[in-house]
């Protein structure tokens, strides 16, 4: 019987685990996606990655975008899940259960403190089998639709010559923001969204530290994906931040709220709504997630967004006792940018 070694993830390893990459998830990766997803991130144990060998063939691969979080106002490490992957030929040899049994003993020696992730179904009920985890909750989807008619023009066809009437639509439901602050396009994150983050540490009892290294790299150094970033001053402080996006598939463009941050004062966060809406006018479609009975859930419906759907498992397990109050959904705020596919 073939002997399966599971180790650290070694620089020769890179072109194997691309191949892997386009194997399971048929689509190819650059060099230069991957150098930014798990070298160029700013916390210093990535790249965080193990692979499964058999005779020198990489078969499996479990990887953590391992970042500074607040648990209780405290800064610490968490890992998010991603890139779980094992060759479809190697099926039934265990790799999987191995893995991740692994990846707690290891993640637990760096002194990561929780992992959580987004796993498709199979993926999160064999990560529940195999660590113990737990099924927070499915994260809400709000939506807003800007266009009615472009979205039913794009499966029934015919519909398509009435699409003019949705700006009449589109400019009635939005309507000029009057903002109350002042706002910015933020080019380049500095030492105010560190003392943001630091000012909103409480929010919830545990959420990444959404400091300036970190949000140029996720979103203003990411090398595919474009984002806007508007931040609202109060006499002169940064009080919040909303991160956009747009994208474009089957003719339908789609606006995200990819992240917003703001200290806990409703305005602050109506007004980041009121910015990203206006960003998003264009868009057929707007929108994002929310933990419920948040302040952000509360502005959202405010500003007419509804609860779609729930269709994105988060799914943690907790490796210190301390932080076992994180397997509650209500101890979290989460926003599509936490994933590393937004």
């Amino acid at each position: 019987m073939k002997t399966l070694n599971i180790r650290r993830y070694k620089e020769t390893d890179l072109p194997q685990i691309q191949s892997l990459f386009q194997k399971v998830f048929k689509h190819k990766r650059s060099d230069r996606v991957w150098q930014w997803k798990f070298v160029d991130t700013p916390e210093e144990l990535n790249p965080w990655i193990l692979v499964c060998e058999e005779e020198g063939n990489i078969i499996g691969h479990i990887s953590l975008w391992v970042h500074e979080a607040y648990i209780g106002g405290v800064k610490n490490k968490i890992g998010l899940r991603v890139d779980t992957m094992v060759d479809p030929d190697a099926r039934g040899k265990g790799v999987y259960q191995k893995l991740n049994a692994r990846l707690l003993i290891e993640a637990k020696k760096d002194g990561i403190v929780f992992l959580y992730g987004f796993p498709a179904p199979k993926a999160k009920e064999l990560f529940i089998k195999y660590t113990d985890a737990a099924h927070l909750l499915n994260v809400p989807r709000y939506v807003r639709i800007q266009k009615p008619i472009a979205l039913l023009a794009s499966k029934i066809r015919p519909l398509a010559i009435a699409k003019p009437l949705d700006n009449i639509f589109a400019a009635v439901r939005t309507k000029k923001h009057q903002g109350k602050f002042e706002s910015k396009v933020i080019s380049l994150c500095d030492e105010g969204f560190d003392e943001l983050a630091q000012r909103c540490s409480s929010l919830s009892t545990a959420l990444l530290v959404r400091k300036a290294d970190y949000l140029n790299w996720r979103y203003l150094k990411h090398p595919e994906k474009e984002y806007r970033i508007l931040g609202i001053y109060d006499a002169n402080e940064l009080k919040g931040y909303v991160v956009t996006t747009k994208t474009k598939k089957n003719n339908i463009v789609s606006g995200l709220i990819v992240d917003w941050l703001a200290e806990a004062k409703t305005e602050y966060w109506q007004e980041l709504l009121g910015l990203a809406l206006m960003e998003l006018k264009d868009a057929d479609i707007i929108q994002t997630w929310t933990m419920p009975a948040t302040i952000s859930e509360e502005v959202l419906k405010q500003g007419g967004l509804i609860h779609k759907d729930s269709p994105m498992p988060l799914v943690g397990k907790e490796l210190s006792e301390e932080t076992i109050k994180l397997r509650k959904y209500e101890n979290w705020y989460i926003t599509p940018g936490d994933v590393d596919s937004f």
